[in-house]
């Protein structure tokens, strides 16, 4: 089985792939760079937690393993020790060749590093570590809670695209401002500069060229989704503006999150005819009254870190 290539994010070719090299550590190496576990506070069963994902970056000389699922708030670990989970394997570090099921065999709860250089990538945020009883055969893997199958690719509604770019330009729009407001463009040549760069050639921030997936939703919809990156790249290190639109069929909005992640298409796991959307950050999933999204957070590339001065008040 092998599903399309998976696309990374403009965050990734632009700030350093090989920033992901070090993403989601073994534990010994994490204790190294000074990630602080906890006591694993064991949370009530929260909702979202079956929308939750985690990622593997594994070094060649990890014997199992190991998961890392940001989770700020300690309330929604996607899994608990016992619990079965679906490892999508990425061989080649870009393209979803295979899967497979494993066991949670121990989870913690961490700090990152008090460090704001070594707290970055796999790190960055507060979350959970996952062992895994699978054999490290991957150098990149994401994992979900469940049994879950491989992903197919669907087409969107053929309207979904061009209904939903009227409300997706309205957000541009927005975006754009507050971005011009912030880079205070001096002349008209900087302006225009700022314009294009942020707009790209398609003069739609790539809408147009954006892919998107075809969704079976409830009462027989048919739904798109896609995920997106805006240029919008601040001097002070803010993020650029991300986000994930799950449309109908004439483009209008039915579900967003912030945050821009990899889609590999979709599965139906339960067979009620309702697609999941199989996402580098976790499930895109209906629960029966409304569409559960996984929480995502902010990139963190090491290599940015250590070309870039902390923020005031913050420890290097």
């Amino acid at each position: 089985m092998e599903i399309g290539a998976r696309t990374r994010s403009r965050a990734m070719s632009a700030r350093g792939m090989a920033a992901w090299i070090g993403l989601t550590l073994a534990a010994g190496t994490a204790q190294a760079q000074g990630t602080r576990y906890r006591p694993d506070p064991a949370p009530i069963r929260h909702a979202e937690a079956l929308a939750q994902g985690a990622q593997v970056m594994q070094r060649s000389s990890a014997a199992r393993p190991v998961a890392s699922q940001f989770d700020s708030l300690g309330i929604m670990p996607m899994a608990e020790v016992g619990d079965t989970v679906t490892i999508y394997f990425f061989d080649n570090g870009a393209t979803l060749t295979r899967r497979r099921t494993a066991r949670v065999t121990a989870r913690r709860r961490f700090d990152p590093p008090l460090s704001w250089r070594a707290a970055c990538d796999g790190v960055a945020h507060p979350g959970w570590l996952y062992s895994l009883d699978a054999a490290a055969t991957s150098s990149f893997a994401v994992v979900l809670p469940g049994v879950l199958g491989p992903p197919i690719l669907r087409p969107p509604p053929p309207l979904a695209r061009s209904g939903s770019k009227p409300p997706f330009m309205a957000f541009v729009d927005s975006t754009w401002d507050r971005y011009r407001e912030a880079m205070q463009p001096a002349t008209e040549r900087e302006y225009a500069f700022l314009w294009y760069n942020f707009h790209t050639d398609s003069l739609d921030a790539g809408h147009g060229t954006r892919t998107m997936y075809g969704v079976h939703g409830p009462n027989n919809r048919n739904l798109a989704v896609f995920s997106f990156w805006l240029r919008d790249d601040h001097r002070d290190g803010e993020p650029n503006t991300t986000g994930t639109w799950l449309v109908d069929g004439w483009g209008n909005r039915v579900a967003t999150m912030p945050g821009n992640v990899d889609i590999y298409g979709t599965i139906d796991n339960d067979a009620d005819g309702i697609d999941e959307v199989v996402t580098s950050a976790g499930l895109i999933r209906w629960d029966g009254s409304r569409w559960l999204m996984p929480t995502v957070y902010s990139d963190e590339p090491c290599l940015a870190r250590r070309v870039m001065t902390p923020p005031r008040g913050v420890r290097p």
